[in-house]
């Protein structure tokens, strides 16, 4: 009995002494730790380029625009051309003040319910999308 209570308390220190060293590994920022919120003006502009340039090409891929002979050939080319326009349409100058999450939100809807083909819609979208719509004084 006595040898049963030792190897117990052998293993319960062990157990111990793992989670210690993981309890005091959690707060190092590293591998368990999510994705940080892009927290200055350029950072929150790129997430807000990010975020339009994948629901455009989202858009290009579902409407049949994507492939060989089509608009793009791929869509990393998608990415490629979109990010350009797009980042040059949100940039710091015209848009100092931020974004506004609730136009950009809606800016996003619009994309993703832009029909194929259709002008109205595409008039919409990028009505919706315009520096002036989703940057916070524009």
């Amino acid at each position: 009995m006595k040898q049963m209570t030792q190897g117990l308390r052998a293993s319960l220190l062990t157990g111990l002494a793992v989670v210690g060293m993981a309890t005091a590994s959690c707060g190092n920022g590293h591998a368990n730790s999510p994705d940080p919120v892009p927290s200055g003006p350029e950072a929150r502009l790129q997430s807000a380029t990010d975020d339009i340039v994948t629901a455009r090409c989202n858009r290009e891929e579902r409407c049949n625009n994507v492939g060989d002979g089509k608009t793009y050939r791929d869509h990393e080319a998608c990415t490629s051309k979109l990010e350009g326009s797009t980042a040059s349409d949100l940039n710091l100058k015209d848009c100092e003040h931020g974004i506004d999450h609730a136009k950009l939100d809606e800016c996003l809807s619009k994309i993703k319910g832009e029909d194929c083909g259709n002008p109205i819609d595409t008039l919409s979208r990028i009505a919706a999308c315009r520096t002036g719509a989703i940057c916070v004084g524009s």
